[in-house]
C-alpha cells in the first residue's frame, strides 16, 4: 500500500509512480492502491488485472481502518501462502526454516477462497452480538442497582428523620455525622456502579466498532482481505469479550443497612457520642 495517503483525498497509484498527482475515484482491493478513471480504464484492460475488485473511494473509506496485515511482521515480506497445521500466514522467508517440515502448506489465495461466507466470520460476528446483548444486560442491571441504592438511602435517611424527633437537641451534632457517612457510603456506591457502566459503555463502543468493521468487511472487502482481516479482527474481539467478561464478573449489588446504637433510648444524660452505623454490604451480581 503506498504510504502518500492524504486524508482529504486519494491518490492514484500509478500515477504517483510516474511522479504525478491524480485523484483516485476507484480503489483496487488486490493490488491495495487508488486508480483514476485513465488507470482504471488501463486496469481494466490489462490482463493480469482485468478481474481485480474495484470498489469505489467512498466504500474504501468504510474498510480503510480494518487492521488486515498484508505484509510480515517479521520479514517485511508480502504474505503468500498460509500453514494449516499452525494456522498461520506465511511470508516466503518462512517456507524453509519455521515450516519446512509442514506438509500442508498452501498458497494464500487458495485458503481465502469463499473467506467472506466463512463460518468463522460468521461466528466472529455472532460473537460480538452476545456480548453487544450482555452488556446491554449488565448496563440495565446497574441502572436498576443504581436506583436501588438511592431507594435504600432514601429509606435509612426517613428512619433518621424519624428516630431524630423523638429526641432532644443533642442529636443535631450526631445526625450530621451519620448522615456525612450516609451520603459518603451512598457516593461511593454510587461511583463504583458508574465506573462499571462507563466500562460497560467503552467496550460496547469498541465492539459496535469492531460490529461494523467485520460487516463493512465482509461487504467491501476480497477475499484475500477477509481472510487475512478477520483473523485480526478476531484477536480484538476476544480481547474486548475477555475484558467485558471480567468487567460483568467484577460488578456486586450494594445493600444498606442501619444499625441503632443501643444506647439510643439514655440520651437525656448525653452520655451517647455515636448516633449509628451505616453498613454496607458488597454481594456480587448473579
Amino acid at each position: 500500500m503506498l504510504d502518500v495517503i492524504i486524508d482529504s483525498d486519494i491518490p492514484c497509484g500509478p500515477c504517483l509512480y510516474d511522479e504525478t498527482h491524480q485523484n483516485a475515484t476507484k480503489w483496487c482491493t488486490i493490488c491495495e492502491e487508488g486508480l483514476c478513471e485513465d488507470c482504471e480504464k488501463t486496469h481494466k484492460k490489462t490482463e493480469t488485472s482485468r478481474d481485480h475488485k474495484l470498489i469505489s473511494i467512498e466504500d474504501y473509506r468504510k474498510i480503510e481502518d480494518v487492521p488486515i496485515p498484508f505484509t510480515c511482521n517479521n520479514h517485511d515480506k508480502k504474505l503468500e501462502w498460509f500453514c494449516k497445521s499452525h494456522d498461520k500466514a506465511l511470508c516466503v522467508v518462512y517456507l524453509p526454516t519455521e515450516h519446512r517440515s509442514c506438509s500442508d502448506v498452501i498458497p494464500i489465495d487458495a485458503a481465502a477462497t469463499n473467506a467472506r461466507q466463512s463460518k468463522a466470520v460468521s461466528d466472529l460476528h455472532q460473537a460480538i452480538a452476545v456480548t453487544l446483548r450482555n452488556i446491554t444486560l449488565c448496563t440495565n442491571n446497574r441502572n436498576t442497582t443504581e436506583k436501588d441504592i438511592e431507594k435504600q438511602a432514601k429509606e435509612i435517611k426517613r428512619i433518621i428523620l424519624n428516630t431524630r424527633t423523638k429526641i432532644n437537641g443533642h442529636l443535631d451534632e450526631l445526625e450530621e455525622k451519620l448522615m456525612q457517612t450516609l451520603v459518603s457510603a451512598t457516593k461511593s456506591c454510587k461511583f463504583k456502579c458508574n465506573k462499571f457502566l462507563q466500562q460497560f459503555n467503552l467496550q460496547e463502543e469498541k465492539l459496535i466498532k469492531l460490529k461494523d468493521q467485520v460487516l463493512q468487511m465482509k461487504e467491501f472487502s476480497s477475499d484475500l482481505q477477509v481472510f487475512l482481516g478477520m483473523r485480526q479482527l478476531e484477536k480484538l474481539v476476544m480481547s474486548e469479550i475477555e475484558s467485558f467478561k471480567t468487567t460483568a464478573e467484577s460488578t456486586c449489588d450494594y445493600k444498606f443497612n442501619l444499625v441503632l446504637n443501643s444506647d439510643i433510648k439514655k440520651l437525656s444524660n448525653c452520655a451517647v457520642q455515636e448516633f449509628g452505623e451505616i453498613q454496607v454490604t458488597e454481594q456480587t451480581t448473579n
